[in-house]
């Protein structure tokens, strides 16, 4: 009898243990993990420096790559967004008036301004709340 009791709790560690490796972990790549970038909780996939020309930004599932884009402040910067997903993204700044949706595999361009001072957030209207968020800071 007690045999069979256990043979039901270890089916369920095992399946546990199945899932959780295959369970929606939202860092894939060089994810770094999730921490809280410019007031938002995002997947963090590091940080690049916009150069002169443009920076190119991955989106993907649940993630911008970079995450945060440096640059001089008030610098207008142009990024190469590139849905590389199943699933369709979004870039949204909300003070910069910027909202473009990408189809899944689809590139579009947007013009950004490096703040002043600090950062601004940048996220996915259709998948923020599952820390797919970033941010431009003003650096140097």
């Amino acid at each position: 009898m007690r045999a069979v009791a256990v043979l039901p709790v270890g089916l369920v560690v095992v399946a546990a243990v199945l899932l959780a490796g295959c369970g929606g972990s939202s860092s894939s790549k060089s994810g770094g993990g999730s921490k809280t970038i410019a007031g938002l909780n995002a997947n963090d996939h590091g940080t690049k420096s916009a150069s002169s020309g443009s920076t190119e930004v991955e989106l993907d599932s649940f993630y911008f790559d970079p995450t945060v884009i440096k640059g001089k402040p008030g610098a207008k910067v142009t990024l190469d967004l590139k849905n590389t997903s199943s699933t369709e993204h979004n870039f949204t700044i909300d003070s910069q008036h910027v909202d473009k949706d990408l189809q899944p595999g689809k590139s579009a361009t947007v013009t950004v301004t490096i703040p002043s001072s600090g950062q601004v957030s940048f996220y996915c209207k259709y998948h923020k709340s599952m820390g797919m968020a970033g941010a431009l800071e003003a650096s140097g």
